[in-house]
């Protein structure tokens, strides 16, 4: 039965679970959920409690679709819930209390997730373990018996991960199984033994093996480790098949943790479905507290005789196991559950709520009713703070594709002082952690230059517990995935709710890798940061190695920007200046064989090549832009979306009424006209909105520099304005109180980058521009009148060149032995999860590095020039404290921002010239023309279309913009 109540979330009824060697510990609480009374047992999940009382959804979505409890152990983020004023708390990982008051929706005004830190706490140790699941709980062991200065992070409230995770505090267990009697002896030893096990705390960001930046309870503190061990663990493999984000389908993980830890189950009836004995263990574990399980569907085939000539194998390499496995199937056939061998599921139906479950048996098409359905197949190891610190990887093609951590028996990665153990770097099962655990910890004792000898008994024990795999999974061999079967209506993404089709759409229009995916689509850009969907959008785009899979940022989870506010120094803002070779850091090679001649050739597909094309196009010439990459995927939709027309900060000295930056203001009006332009041929608005920018100032002097510039804009006829406190309050009343008034320009605002970039190319394209990516130029020479153009897909004839290639630039005028006065420096981006709206400028500081604004969807951007930097490989790279600093001076500007969560951080590649573009032919080489620009992104359109009248010979540039300029 499903009851409709006052906030809208279905509901339906719960089942506390009933074992006589299982007593409740404690005594009821009562909490409310969107003004409804709630009972509650004191030291259960919220998650549990709410499950217990019949909600299965506990929130909607940005679209108002109900969501409820999914993965049940903090990765999916589809269980956020408001608590007490705090958005966007995971409801299985926050413990019920008395007189919590929980809401499905954000408050208008969320309270602050954290304190700000008035320091950050530098903690060093021997040995940090991420992850306090079997493998970290016994390397912790290994290595602090050795005698070394173990911690363990963890983000749950209790050691042990899935496999050994304890019974909540509100039971008691009068004879517990083998399972609970390995967990408690295994943190029991860590603990002896000297490890500080921190729960509660989550490592956001790796930096560098020793600088981990983590979360411990509300506090950030960054751990500087002599040795790493990351043992995160594994979550469950997306199945994205119709209605699996409907309340009540859950992995069975999550319903596990409910019913084993919790006590709870999510109805009274449930189907489970997948692969592996897990969902076994599930089943039985339900029927023993008193819930009707409708089926378990398997789908791998029913076991033949070579199948169960493997039972030999497990029964040798691991016989409580195989017991216990086959204990599960009698169970289940005494109890009349049917177990449906060779079944797989097809989809989840109901109305805001699970009902049935849709099968492919053997038979044909079942279907089976039930109040809430599980779901397993398979699982995906969680690699991201791995791959952050660039530990080498490897993909694994089996079932929907995985990605593992390349290690030596030891668990030692490419990094010398950084280990990866677990399911967290390879599927392995419990018993392979336990032993890769203890070796990986003997191995870091070594290292520290303590007592630690090899252990040939574990060695011994890995042997046989690898074995038991193998065997075990030929057994369950299921179905290869097969992501043409997914329907277009069928969501993958379920953060932001992308479906296949859209998927399909955005590949069809030349969105080839996940990267250009995720920036068509937003697929994999939630909460989750692609744990629920990035498998699957990889094998979308045919992923055979990591270059497939979306590159992981810091924060590798949702971290409150409050706890990471700290105060830095303005000089850490400036960032260094790349000298140009850096930039050639890999070499692609092309897809397909570029043609041989053209009219002029564009080197560079960002936005401002795109733009060149586009009005080369249209009047006719022959255009090709040669991408050493992705058209766009660059710096042009790395950046944040800004569309600057007044000074900025390092714009304007306070003084002068000339320079670059001075000359370059009449361009930003004019090119933010032609991007309006674009929206409309493209049909669609970009996420242009132009309602204003704010320059505000803190001091008196800050405010006198302020009133300077709005005198200096004005006389170059730019609608300029100061205003006072009262007006700036008036217009504003979401900022901090510390301002004393502020510039206001109205013609800014902002853009989104990704559909601006992307309707660009169309365009182009659509005008007859011909685009051919993965061509890099290693060359070029004269030719006659014309030029010789080596890529690596052959030489180009181009009668005219247009250097179009941003921070790569000089690179490209020194093969003509010229030498470019363009640098680059790495900027940074900081996303936060959706917000009520409430600020609609584009706000800037006059006396720190910042650029802020709220996109249509709520998301706060965040940035201004905090630098990242640039790895040995060439790739740009967040730093710490660029993210600390940046979001202390985005939560003085805006106090809100300390309410909601930094879900991201990226980096891109900015150009340096002198504060205004460089445009036009190049003196003594006729033919060869530059069009590269700081502040790139807002004057691409009339850079672009000023390059293509000076290529076509209609109109000459200015010389101020021009290489002439410099002598």
């Amino acid at each position: 039965m499903t009851e409709t109540l006052p906030h809208s979330l279905p509901r339906g009824k719960g089942v506390r679970l009933c074992h006589p060697d299982i007593p409740r510990a404690a005594e009821p609480v009562c909490l409310t959920f969107d003004g409804t009374d709630v009972e509650a047992l004191s030291g259960e999940t919220l998650a549990a409690a709410l499950s217990a009382a019949g909600f299965l959804a506990f929130r909607r979505t940005e679209k108002g679709t109900p969501r409820g409890l999914y993965c049940g152990m903090g990765a999916c983020f589809d269980c956020i819930v408001t608590v007490d004023g705090k958005v966007n708390q995971r409801a299985c990982l926050v413990k019920a209390r008395d007189g919590m008051v929980v809401s499905s929706a954000p408050p208008d005004v969320p309270l602050p997730l954290a304190p700000a830190p008035a320091a950050i706490e530098d903690r060093a140790c021997d040995l940090l373990v991420v992850g306090a699941g079997p493998a970290g709980l016994a390397a912790a062991e290994a290595a602090a018996t050795a005698g070394a200065e173990v911690v363990v992070l963890d983000e749950r409230g209790e050691a042990g991960g899935q496999y050994l995770k304890p019974l909540a505090a509100s039971h008691a267990h009068a004879a517990p199984d083998r399972q609970f009697r390995q967990g408690d002896a295994l943190r029991a030893a860590a603990q002896a033994a000297g490890a500080g096990i921190l729960t509660g705390a989550t490592a956001w960001g790796g930096f560098a093996p020793d600088e981990i930046g983590a979360l411990v309870g509300e506090a950030a503190v960054t751990f500087r480790p002599r040795r790493l061990v990351i043992a995160a663990g594994a979550h469950e493999r997306p199945v994205p098949i119709p209605g699996w984000t409907l309340p009540g389908v859950m992995t069975t993980g999550a319903m596990q943790t409910l019913a084993r830890a919790n006590r709870v189950a999510p109805g009274e009836r449930v189907v489970i479905a997948g692969n592996g004995p897990l969902n076994l263990q599930l089943a039985c574990e339900l029927l023993d507290g008193g819930v009707a399980v409708a089926a378990v569907a398997e789908a791998a085939p029913r076991p033949g005789l070579a199948q169960w000539r493997q039972a030999a194998a497990l029964l040798r390499a691991g016989a409580d196991l195989a017991w216990d496995g086959l204990s599960y199937l009698r169970k289940l056939r005494a109890a009349g559950v049917p177990v449906l061998w060779g079944s797989m599921p097809l989809a989840c139906e109901g109305e805001g709520r699970f009902g049935t479950l849709v099968l492919a048996t053997p038979a044909g098409e079942a279907r089976i009713e039930a109040d809430a359905c599980a779901l397993n197949l398979g699982f995906q190891p969680e690699t991201g703070l791995a791959r952050a610190l660039g530990a080498a990887h490897r993909f694994v093609d089996d079932g929907l594709g995985r990605l593992e951590t390349v290690t030596d028996d030891e668990g030692r990665t490419s990094l010398p002082a950084v280990f990866a153990i677990g399911d967290g770097a390879a599927i392995g099962g419990a018993c392979v952690a336990l032993a890769r655990g203890r070796l990986a910890g003997l191995a870091a004792a070594r290292d520290l230059g303590l007592v630690a000898p090899d252990d040939p008994a574990a060695r011994a024990a890995l042997r046989r517990a690898l074995d038991f795999q193998a065997a075990l999974w030929r057994i369950f061999a299921a179905p290869p995935f097969d992501i043409a079967a997914v329907g277009d209506s069928t969501i993958l993404c379920r953060c932001e709710e992308v479906t296949a089709g859209a998927l399909r759409r955005a590949r069809a229009e030349g969105a080839q890798t996940l990267g250009a995916l995720k920036k068509a689509t937003r697929a994999g850009m939630g909460r989750c940061q692609g744990r629920m969907c990035g498998a699957t959008l990889a094998r979308l785009c045919g992923a055979t190695g990591e270059a497939g899979f979306a590159a992981p940022r810091a924060p590798v989870k949702p971290v409150p920007a409050a706890a990471l506010m700290l105060e830095l120094p303005e000089a850490e803002a400036a960032g260094p200046a790349y000298p140009l070779p850096q930039f050639n850091a890999r070499s692609t090679r092309p897809a397909v064989a570029p043609p041989d001649a053209c009219d002029v050739l564009v080197v560079g597909g960002g936005a401002l090549g795109l733009s060149t094309a586009l009005y080369l196009a249209r009047e006719g010439a022959d255009v090709l832009v040669a991408e050493r990459g992705e058209a766009g995927m660059a710096a042009s939709t790395a950046n944040a979306g800004s569309l600057h027309v007044q000074l900025l900060t390092y714009d304007f000295d306070g003084e002068s009424d000339r320079g670059p930056a001075i000359d370059r203001l009449p361009l930003g009006p004019r090119s933010i006209a032609l991007w309006r332009e674009v929206a409309a041929e493209a049909g669609e608005s970009l996420g242009i909105r132009t309602e204003g920018g704010l320059m505000l100032a803190e001091t008196a002097a800050e405010f006198a520099w302020a009133r300077a510039k709005v005198a200096v804009e004005r006389a170059r006829g730019l609608e300029s304005h100061l205003l006072g406190a009262n007006e700036l309050r008036s217009i504003a009343p979401y900022l901090g109180p510390h301002f004393v008034g502020a510039c206001f320009s109205p013609a800014e605002g902002q853009i989104d980058p990704l559909r601006g970039t992307h309707a660009l190319r169309r365009l182009a394209e659509r005008a007859g521009a011909r685009l051919r990516q993965g061509v890099e130029v290693l060359g070029i020479a004269r030719e006659g009148a014309g030029f010789r153009v080596e890529t690596g897909g052959g030489p180009i004839s181009a009668g005219r060149v247009v250097n179009c290639a941003g921070a790569h630039a000089g690179r490209i005028g020194r093969m003509l032995g010229l030498g470019l006065p363009v640098i680059g420096t790495v900027q940074q981006v900081i996303a936060t999860e959706a917000a009520a709206p409430a600020m609609r400028h584009l706000v800037a500081h006059a006396g720190r590095h910042l650029s802020l604004k709220q996109g249509d969807g709520g998301h706060l951007l965040v940035g201004g020039g905090w630098p990242g930097v640039l790895d040995d490989a060439g790739s740009p790279r967040n730093l710490r404290r660029s993210i600390e600093g940046n979001l202390w001076v985005a939560g003085r500007v805006l106090p809100g921002i300390g309410g909601l969560h930094a879900l991201r951080a990226w980096t891109g590649l900015a150009v340096e010239v002198d504060r205004a573009p460089l445009l036009g032919e190049t003196p003594g080489i006729p033919g060869l023309f530059h069009a590269v620009t700081s502040n790139g992104y807002t004057l691409a359109p009339i850079a672009g279309r000023m390059t293509a009248e000076a290529v076509l010979g209609r109109a000459a540039v200015p010389p101020e913009f021009t290489l002439s300029r410099f002598g």
